[in-house]
């Protein structure tokens, strides 16, 4: 698969398998699916988070969503939405949202110094490693090398090792990090099917919780992307 996948980039990757996803779902699943993220989108054209007021970190899912489901108006009306945001001050996580944003909707390109000032200038907003897979997803997103900033988050990564506790999807964003820069991922590979619950599909949590169907859909992409053998949790995830 990769050989085919190399010059797209990852978010366009998982909106295609977003859209895969659907194909194989009924017509009235489909339907429901899409009543479901068109009602998500709060009047200002941002995607709703729990207390259903706008977010940006919301919107980006509801753009891959909106892309893979061919929702147009809602992309017009995300594309209002972050017009109006863009000179409001954002966290670090908000901010490259909307830039990931920009560069689907838009086609714009950011400026490697900008992005990089970024991201030094809010380093301890939130999970540093969350961050970094953040930054190199806008990096792979604008299509520039930018060998810099690769190469610092391949010394960075060969080191990193995830909290204990850390959230399935976590680990699963740092298994496709790791293999977008080349790195060896078998210790994340295991890490991650160490989340697989036999009779359910992946858990958020390793020791505490149940399987859920976000956390399935995460790994199930990671895993693939890693070129996992699929056929040994597809059984019990059908």
């Amino acid at each position: 698969m990769k050989k085919h996948v190399d010059n797209i980039p990852i978010y366009r990757q998982f909106i295609s398998f977003l859209s895969e996803g659907l194909n194989v779902l009924d017509e009235d699943a489909v339907h429901s699916i899409r009543k479901f993220v068109t009602s998500e989108q709060h009047v200002s054209g941002g995607f709703q988070d729990r207390a259903q007021a706008p977010d940006m970190y919301y919107s980006l899912f509801g753009y891959w969503l909106s892309s893979a489901l061919n929702l147009n108006s809602q992309l017009e009306k995300l594309k209002d939405f972050i017009s109006s945001e863009k000179e409001k001050e954002h966290q670090i996580v908000e901010q490259f949202a909307m830039m990931l944003m920009e560069t689907g909707l838009f086609s714009k390109k950011h400026k490697t110094s900008l992005v990089i000032k970024l991201f030094f200038k809010h380093k301890y907003a939130g999970n540093f490693a969350y961050q970094l897979f953040l930054l190199l997803l806008l990096v792979d997103a604008s299509g520039r090398k930018m060998w810099l900033v690769r190469w610092g988050a391949s010394l960075f990564l060969r080191f990193y090792k995830s909290e204990e506790n850390a959230p399935c999807s976590m680990v699963a964003a740092l298994l496709v990090a790791k293999q977008e820069l080349g790195l060896k991922t078998n210790i994340e590979t295991q890490k991650l099917l160490s989340y697989f619950d036999d009779k359910n599909g992946f858990k958020t949590f390793l020791h505490t919780g149940e399987a859920d169907m976000l956390s399935t859909s995460v790994a199930l992409f990671a895993l693939r992307k890693s070129g996992f053998d699929m056929r040994l949790v597809a059984p019990v995830l059908l």
